[in-house]
């Protein structure tokens, strides 16, 4: 990607589309993987529909924090587009988050790019951050259906 205020995370995971799309849009799903290590989701909603809100609740260390959004684009089992608010953001920092899911020979092609950062700081630890959720998500997912 050559916008340095974005950034595109790839991974194969054994899954198919509906399971991770599945994963991606559950609550009771979204607990379970949403949040790199040593994070852990406490609480997790989800309103699938475009306009529709989602809301994850991490616990760092003692730390609560929250990000939110709103649904832009949902084509189930092959993309999701959404806003992405963190509490730790500020007054109007929003950021927009894209995750396509691509069959692969070995299960899923799952590419996020995450849009419109201010700062290559922040860039850099959503970046640390996706991929400790995918690191989660393919541990959950994978166990699931092996």
């Amino acid at each position: 990607m050559s916008d340095p205020l974005s950034l595109q995370v790839k991974r194969v995971i054994k899954a198919s589309p509906a399971d991770l799309f599945e994963a991606w849009t559950q609550p009771a799903l979204m607990q379970k993987w949403y949040a790199p290590l040593p994070a852990k989701v406490t609480a997790a909603t989800s309103d699938l529909r475009v306009g529709g809100a989602y809301r994850i609740d991490v616990l760092t260390g003692s730390d609560p924090i929250h990000v939110e959004g709103v649904y832009k684009q949902i084509i189930p089992n092959q993309l999701l587009s959404y806003t992405w608010t963190p509490c730790t953001g500020g007054p109007g920092y929003e950021t927009l988050v894209t995750v396509e899911f691509k069959p692969a020979n070995s299960g899923t092609e799952v590419i996020i790019t995450h849009e419109g950062f201010k700062e290559t700081e922040t860039r850099s630890r959503h970046e640390y951050g996706w991929n400790g959720c995918l690191d989660n998500l393919a541990k959950i997912t994978e166990t699931v259906t092996a």
